[in-house]
């Protein structure tokens, strides 16, 4: 069977359940960790995707807003990605499950998006790559993300449909 056919994610008596092949399993137990340690040290201009400015116009108002959210989303992003790690071997996921699966492998295609200078309105410079570029790993990684973040959202939709 061919990895792409096999079913990550299975709408089962109003859940979603978790069966990744072994391959995505260590993918994940590698990229997250990453995206924790980059959430965590809050310095690196990939982030700036998951954090865009509320108020570009107003620097003290949006100073203001930083304040308020910036922590309770740094803990609800770490929490997420958490839930994921603890799920990564196979899980059933409730709405909330669900949700946190989708807010990190989101983020983690939001940082690679950014890393690969992917303008989310305009070209995407992936189709220009060549085979020997070394943006090529991050390259597939970010559309095997995409490809784990659709088929999550697919079954869910699936099943919340029923």
């Amino acid at each position: 069977m061919s990895v792409f056919r096999h079913r990550r994610f299975r709408w089962v008596d109003d859940v979603v359940r978790v069966d990744l092949p072994a391959d995505d399993q260590d993918l994940l137990r590698t990229v997250l960790p990453q995206l924790r340690e980059m959430l965590m040290a809050a310095d690196d201009p990939a982030l700036h995707r998951l954090n865009p400015p509320a108020r570009a116009d107003d620097e003290k108002a949006e100073a203001a807003y930083r304040e308020m959210v910036d922590d309770d989303l740094l803990i609800q992003r770490l929490e997420a990605i958490e839930i994921v790690e603890e799920g990564i071997d196979g899980v059933d996921l409730d709405e909330s499950g669900i949700t946190a699966w989708m807010q990190s492998l989101n983020a983690l295609r939001l940082v690679l998006a950014a890393r690969l200078d992917i303008d989310i309105m305009g070209h995407d410079p992936i189709e220009d790559l060549d085979d020997d570029d070394p943006r090529m790993p991050i390259a597939a990684v970010y559309e095997w993300l995409g490809f784990l973040l659709g088929s999550l959202v697919d079954e869910a939709m699936n099943g919340f449909d029923d």
